[in-house]
């Protein structure tokens, strides 16, 4: 059965989006402090616009399960996919679909909004946000060397890395590779096991760059896990501690977590490989700011509601500063980077969106700001979906996304 409820009224392509490699905008690596305080400005300035945005007429309904289920039932039906759900968030309210079935048994269930899931790379849209919230209070610049937060002697001066910033980190511009050299698992379907901080700053005293600083653009689990191991150390806190206190909390996000419950254990799917198999839930260690969160549609959607403005609460500033275009791809015309956040434009639309994908699950969040109306799209079953999160989106708008 969907849940629906309505949500308070504002205050005021595509598949490979993980795995791009193309040129950016060089940064200068010294800038003088007036020309650090006239960007400040302009970003500032592009905050207050993005806040103010005006609200628009009544919202359209949300859409129905037979529509939703006309656009990705065929998937569970054929087996591609074991269980999934879809949420609808708008000015309209919520919905939620569960299709398929959401344990084992031949007569299980489907899932629902509280079911939970593996997120992945999601996880990267927090550490961004956590990213925003600590230049918004003053804690930090992007553009500091993330050195200045290492312990010391871990970045010496001869090191590759010396000059590499928050803001590299967050646009995928360091120059990190993908995954770092030293994981200790030798098992395909749990990659990340074993890892921990203390290796993580190991590897980082001897890595090597694949391109110049802020040149390029090259997916980094690295870089994200790194930004988030720095953001929780400055707060004296580890990430999972961090990400629950400032941005769980508030938000009333009770089922994202990394270590779960027994109850959210019990409401826990299991994941599936491209051949239907159950995999092992991967164990992100060393790399929680890269991919570690776990979490339900319920979750999402009000995380999506936050980013939208759609349910007012103070983390929307810091959400507009993390959807802010950083960082162009000149390969992809339609691509930004904003904190970890892919920001696609068509036709002069901006579309913030993430996926997150491990060995037995795929997860999207995509949002369309101008119509403050988000899709999240949660499966059981490793693949790419998000060719079905697109559909989702223009049935909820109405519109084409290009």
């Amino acid at each position: 059965m969907p849940h629906r409820s309505p949500l308070p009224l504002p205050l005021g392509t595509l598949t490979a989006l993980t795995a791009l490699t193309a040129r950016t905008v060089l940064v200068a690596r010294a800038v003088r402090v007036s020309r650090v305080a006239r960007a400040s400005l302009a970003v500032m300035a592009a905050l207050l616009v993005l806040v103010a945005l005006p609200a628009t007429a009544q919202a359209a309904p949300l859409p129905g399960r037979a529509a939703t289920a006309h656009l990705v039932e065929g998937l569970t039906k054929s087996g591609r996919v074991h269980g999934l759900v879809v949420g609808y968030v708008s000015p309209a309210g919520r919905a939620t679909y569960g299709f398929g079935r959401r344990s084992e048994g031949r007569y299980a269930n489907a899932p629902d909004g509280r079911t939970l899931f593996e997120i992945g790379s999601i996880t990267k849209t927090f550490t961004g946000l956590l990213l925003a919230q600590a230049v918004m209070t003053g804690k930090l610049r992007d553009t500091d060397a993330i050195r200045l937060s290492l312990p010391p002697g871990t970045i010496t001066k001869d090191s590759p890395l010396y000059w590499v910033s928050y803001l590299d980190l967050a646009t995928h511009t360091s120059g990190l590779p993908e995954a770092p050299d030293n994981l200790p698992s030798t098992d395909p379907q749990n990659p990340l096991a074993g890892y921990s901080t203390g290796l993580l700053l190991r590897y980082l005293g001897q890595a090597s760059l694949l391109a110049p600083i802020g040149q390029n653009f090259y997916y980094s689990n690295v870089g994200a896990a790194l930004a988030g191991y720095l953001l929780a150390r400055s707060a004296g806190k580890d990430y999972e501690r961090l990400a629950v206190d400032a941005i769980c909390a508030p938000l009333g996000m009770l089922d994202t977590r990394i270590t779960l419950s027994d109850d959210q254990n019990a409401r826990m799917t299991h994941g599936h490989n491209a051949a239907g198999k159950v995999v092992p839930n991967w164990i992100v260690t060393g790399l929680e700011g890269a991919g570690a969160l776990r979490s339900t549609a319920d979750d999402l959607l009000s995380y999506a509601a936050a980013n939208l403005g759609v349910t007012p609460t103070p983390l929307l500033p810091a959400a507009r500063l993390a959807h802010l275009a950083r960082k162009h791809v000149a390969a992809i015309p339609t691509l930004s980077l904003g904190y970890f956040w892919n920001i696609m434009n068509f036709g002069d639309k901006d579309y913030v969106l993430h996926a997150g994908r491990s060995g037995g699950y795929y997860a999207l969040v995509l949002m369309s700001p101008a119509d403050r109306a988000g899709v999240v799209l949660l499966c059981d079953t490793e693949g790419d979906f998000s060719k079905e999160g697109w559909k989702l989106l223009e049935l909820l708008t109405g519109k084409s996304a290009g």
